[in-house]
């Protein structure tokens, strides 16, 4: 399983963008599971299901900070958190954006 990610994505019926968090693909250690395309339901139109387009994603590590495995720049990550404290308010790691979430900046 990957880590979950940030994803801005385009409605297919109405074009409006959306933010929404979620995880690649299932499966690990050398399990092969079926891609399943998520299922997101517009804010705007109501239209749900498949067929939405990216237009940007957070890296990865973003949800994983701070790892000494995962490096991260402090502008990378003060972007990626900006739009997890504007469109993600309530979110747990928001409350710890300066305190336990931070980048690891060697």
């Amino acid at each position: 399983m990957t880590p979950a990610r940030l994803n801005e994505v385009v409605c297919p019926g109405c074009a409006h963008a959306s933010w929404f968090i979620h995880s690649d693909r299932g499966g690990g250690w050398g399990t092969r599971l079926p891609f399943e395309l998520p299922e997101y339901r517009c804010g705007k139109c109501g239209k749900s299901g498949i067929g939405w387009t990216i237009i940007q994603q957070s890296p990865p590590q973003f949800f994983l900070q701070p790892h000494s495995m995962y490096r991260m720049s402090q502008i990378e990550f003060d972007h990626w958190a900006a739009i997890l404290k504007a469109n993600f308010p309530e979110h747990p790691l928001t409350a710890e954006l300066g305190k336990t979430f931070v980048p690891y900046t060697p």
